[in-house]
């Protein structure tokens, strides 16, 4: 039985529609105050969710049944692929990335990427005249910066409780790893605009 089915039987067991504030946590590490939520089919189960925003309007999203890990203190993720987490090990991974996620601030990444973008503009367009290399540069830095995470010592550090779990460690190098990729993205970007906007008021050689 594959995971759609396997979760849509869970489902049933569950209130179609839900009114009371529920805690949604997703895979990914992302949590969700949910004043709503809705389950229903659409060509592959999701579920509808309402946010109340902190100016009292309520927001809607949809999530993938597939990418929540738990609905309040039910248990949504199955594992059915040889391979694939178990759900204590996948617990974890979970609890890694929401710590990383809420604690992990690669502010560097922005700052270090604006700072390679806005230069090689700045170096390569304004004054070599070369913009292919100008841009080659900062899309090698964001490459390679994709590998970048946080050391195991680094995350024991912080969390020396879970100092023998593996599972911990790999979901908050996992997220913090794309919190770091994100971040190099924005600051690269943001340094490539205003790099080249001042590389053209540089007068040509």
């Amino acid at each position: 039985m594959n995971k759609i089915i396997t979760i849509l039987l869970l489902v049933t067991l569950l209130c179609t529609t839900a009114v009371a504030q529920t805690k949604l946590s997703l895979l990914d590490g992302t949590q969700y105050n949910v004043k709503q939520y809705t389950f229903f089919n659409d060509n592959g189960s999701s579920m509808e969710i309402k946010l109340e925003k902190k100016n009292g309007k309520i927001k809607t999203k949809f999530i993938d049944i597939n990418d929540i890990w738990a609905v309040g203190d039910t248990i949504m993720y199955v594992p059915t692929q040889e391979g694939e987490f178990s759900v204590e090990d996948m617990r974890h991974v979970v609890i890694g990335k929401q710590f990383a996620k809420t604690e992990y601030n690669a502010w560097w990444a922005c700052a270090s990427g604006f700072a390679v973008g806005a230069g090689s503009m700045l170096y390569f367009y304004g004054y070599m005249r070369r913009p292919m290399i100008g841009l080659a540069v900062p899309i090698a830095y964001a490459t390679g910066i994709s590998f970048t995470r946080p050391t195991t010592k680094y995350i024991i550090k912080r969390h020396p409780e879970y100092q023998d779990n593996e599972y911990f460690v790999y979901g908050f190098k996992n997220k913090a790893n794309k919190k770091i990729f994100t971040n190099t993205i924005i600051g690269t970007l943001s340094g490539l605009l205003v790099g080249g906007l001042v590389s053209m008021a540089i007068p040509a050689k």
